[in-house]
């Protein structure tokens, strides 16, 4: 019994997640197009949900003092900066930068 309704529990959380990320998703485009006249494509609307994720968690960690689980997270947002300069740089070679 107790595994049934936490089963249930879990799909409602997981349900809930993927509700609020395609809401957040949709409304980034959103927000883009109508306030700032560009249209992202989809991976930079991802990169931006994920970018917005590592923030906030990072400043939950930082308040919490959890630095240990920190590290891993400044890690990913070190890497994900490097990904970006080579993806600028490889745009801008093949001359797709607008």
């Amino acid at each position: 019994m107790y595994f049934l309704s936490g089963f249930i529990v879990l799909l409602g959380g997981i349900a809930m997640l993927v509700l609020c990320c395609l809401l957040v998703y949709f409304l980034i485009a959103l927000v883009s197009r109508k306030g700032f006249k560009r249209v992202l494509q989809k991976h930079e609307v991802i990169e931006i949900m994920v970018w917005t994720g590592l923030v906030l968690l990072s400043l939950l960690l930082i308040v919490q003092q959890s630095w240990l689980v920190l590290l891993p997270i400044v890690l990913l947002m070190t890497t994900m900066i490097k990904l970006r300069r080579t993806n600028r740089k490889l745009r801008a070679v093949l001359g797709e930068d607008n």
